[in-house]
């Protein structure tokens, strides 16, 4: 029999040379020796498949449709993307000698089965591998694989994008063995980091710089900013040895995942051989071997190592104790249903999880953990550490952005370095690896880096006021919205307030709120001031009935507010400066309607004027507000129905530092003006004031 496997391996090995180099050969009908071989392999792999699930890749292609019956013309089960996992089944043998594998493929949560062309998966248990080279059921593998190291292209590799192939390449050459697969996600770069950005999905923990966060989540946990997140999305950050395993197939494989492999990783650790583990007879590395390598899971025990690892730390953590009040006994080594807001939050949650679960113990919480991983993200589409925190699939049971485990962007990084770590102590390095590499739309022309800086302002605006616009320094911004907070980017690191604006049900501002602003770390500070609240508040238009026609608008700062800022100060601020700013409302698509900008004018009513005199002008007091003015005047009758625009500003001082806040923007024409004053009644009919109004009106229409 065995001269009969060499002599039809090498008519198989013939068959595919000419195939591949694109010729044409003569087939015929398989004899009834070939059809003796063909069901001898069946059933040996039968054997296989039967005691452990066979995991393969779909690859070398964009997409790729599953055939009712193994040949090219038979009719599509479905068409699936590269980089689609699949269990394969069973085997079968065309007439031209290409060897189709029978699989079973599970898109967006229905089960498809079908037959795909053996050249097309990519495989790396190492039974179903031993399997192929007893029967040479893959006989194309050695001509490609020479192929490519004598021409030093590499087709795995030529499927990426060119910003890829560089680290790949250097790792192919270190590393022959390994299997690169490009995931076709078919998603936008920006659009996926826009989505993993919101609703908590994304946390950096305290210790990251403060450019990297963006507002706080927990007493440990930031929202990561942007520019961190893209550094972790980014694969191409991560094809190195360090880091490569976040994209290794998470199936166990007999040949490397070995007992004495996890012992070795788990010394010193928590989890170290010196002690059973909790409630059981057993130790941890006995756990996660058997776990792991348990018939109808066959989970990787090294990735259920390093997870545990990963959620725990030191040990520590309540989840893990045995001993939380009303939970005694129970555990969540994997942390499942464990979030929250607070730690109280995560900890009750976690462990009404494992009580829930019933477990009881080490044993049986390590049990419960690893059959959720495997069943419901490894066996769902999610079967890389990668794809479990950033569900990008987009055949995965679960919508893509939902059904993610963690919430920590650099866990996927952490937990490949443990995985590396441990395959290399177990001399298990240059085995046969398959790493599932996402592939966006859009992607940057090279690798995010590492962010250093940022110039984003993060509030949480309080509720009532119109989050819509955030006014910084004076100038308007449209933020992002993300996690119920307003990003604002700037341009530079110079910025000293915030403020948003209150209105009423006709659109008049009502209220403001103000933030101070610091730089400093790389990064903004934003401290709120509830004691500057409503600093400056708008008081309405009048306009002037006699003599030069004008625009007055009122701006009202609180008596006793003042009078703070005038002695002891607010928050270590004084009052230096306010005024009124005024200029053509059309302008202010072009200029910024801040002091000393350009279009602008300055009206002092507190403080020293140029020439060095101390002015302090109040217009009026009404319900403990000083009333301060600025009148327009000396218009002429074509610029009446002109917008002219107006806000209050204040200077404050701080430390030897000025920082001007301004107040919102109003604008109004002396024609409306005119046409709303009128329109009230306010003057008797025929009056001086009355007759005023009206040739304002006529001369502003001539």
């Amino acid at each position: 029999m065995k001269r009969k496997l060499a002599f039809l391996g090498a008519i198989l090995l013939a068959a595919f040379i000419f195939t591949y180099e694109g010729n044409t050969y003569q087939t015929h009908a398989l004899d009834e020796e070939d059809q003796a071989w063909i069901e001898e392999a069946r059933g040996a792999l039968q054997n296989i498949v039967e005691e452990r699930e066979v995991m393969a890749l779909v690859y070398l292609c964009d997409e790729l449709s599953i055939r009712e019956e193994a040949d090219d013309n038979s009719a599509k089960t479905v068409t699936v993307p590269s980089g689609q996992m699949v269990e394969i089944l069973d085997v079968t043998v065309a007439e031209d000698y290409q060897v189709w594998e029978k699989v079973s493929a599970e898109v967006s949560g229905k089960v498809y089965e079908g037959y795909i062309p053996r050249k097309y998966l990519a495989c790396s248990d190492e039974r179903f591998l031993e399997w192929e080279e007893l029967y040479s059921m893959n006989p194309g593998e050695a001509v490609m694989l020479a192929e490519e190291n004598a021409a030093g292209v590499y087709a795995d590799i030529e499927q990426f994008p060119e910003s890829y192939r560089s680290a790949l390449e250097a790792l192919k050459q270190k590393h022959p063995n390994w299997t690169f697969v490009r995931q076709n996600t078919g998603l936008d770069f920006q659009t996926v980091i826009n989505n993993e950005l919101q609703g908590g999905k994304s946390l950096v923990y305290k210790s990251y710089g403060d450019y990297c966060k963006e507002g706080q989540h927990s007493p440990n946990w930031y929202f990561a900013s942007e520019d961190v997140l893209k550094l972790y999305m980014d694969p191409r950050n991560s094809l190195q040895e360090n880091a490569i395993f976040q994209f290794e197939q998470l199936t166990y494989n007999a040949s490397y995942h070995t007992e004495e492999a996890v012992k070795n990783f788990l010394e010193g650790t928590f989890m170290n051989s010196s002690q059973n583990a909790p409630e059981t007879s057993m130790k941890f590395y006995h756990i996660f071997w058997s776990i792991g390598a348990e018939e109808n899971r066959q989970v990787s025990p090294f990735h259920l190592a390093a997870r545990v690892l990963q959620e725990q730390g030191e040990g520590t953590s309540p989840l893990i104790s045995g001993t939380y009040p009303g939970y005694e006994h129970y555990y969540n080594y994997f942390n499942v249903g464990a979030s929250g807001s607070t730690n109280e939050e995560v900890i009750r949650n976690g462990l009404n999880y494992a009580k829930d679960h019933d477990w009881h113990g080490a044993y049986y919480s390590i049990l419960g953990g690893a059959e959720v991983i495997s069943a419901s993200y490894i066996r769902k589409g999610q079967d890389t550490l990668y794809l479990q925190k950033f569900n990008v699939s987009p055949t995965a049971s679960n919508p893509v952005y939902t059904h993610q485990y963690m919430q920590n962007i650099s866990a996927p990084t952490s937990e490949a370095l443990s995985m590396k770590k441990l395959y290399e102590s177990a001399g298990a390095l240059e085995n046969t690896f398959v790493f599932k590499i996402p592939v966006y739309e859009n992607m940057p022309a090279s690798p995010c880096p590492m962010p250093t800086s940022s110039t984003n302002v993060v509030l949480q605006v309080p509720s009532g006021y119109d989050a819509s616009t955030i006014y910084v320094d004076g100038i308007a911004y449209t933020p992002q919205v993300r996690n119920n907070r307003r990003i604002v980017k700037l341009p530079n690191g110079n910025a000293q307030s915030a403020v948003v604006y209150r209105y009423n049900e006709n659109g008049a501002p009502i209220g403001m709120y103000v933030w101070t602003l610091e730089y400093r770390n790389n990064a903004y500070v934003a401290t709120e001031q509830p004691g500057l609240t409503d600093l400056l508040t708008y008081h309405g238009f009048s306009i002037r009935i006699t003599g030069k026609a004008g625009i007055r608008f009122k701006t009202g700062i609180s008596t006793d507010l003042r009078a703070q800022l005038l002695g002891n100060g607010v928050n270590g601020y004084h009052l230096k400066e306010y005024g009124t700013l005024v200029m053509n409302n059309a302008n202010r698509t072009s200029y910024p309607m801040i002091k000393g900008g350009e279009k602008v004018i300055s009206g002092l009513a507190y403080g020293t004027n140029a020439n060095g005199t101390h002015q302090d002008s109040i217009y009026e007091t009404v319900s403990g507000r000083y009333r301060f003015t600025s009148v327009l005047v000396g218009l002429p009758a074509n610029q009446y129905k002109v917008e002219y625009a107006f806000r209050g500003y204040i200077i404050l001082n701080k430390d030897g530092k000025d920082i001007t806040i301004y107040g919102p923007v109003q604008a109004r024409s002396i024609y409306a003006l005119a046409q709303q004053v009128l329109n009230m009644g306010t003057y008797a009919q025929g009056s001086e004031a009355d007759a005023f109004l009206r040739k304002l009106i006529s001369d502003a229409q001539e």
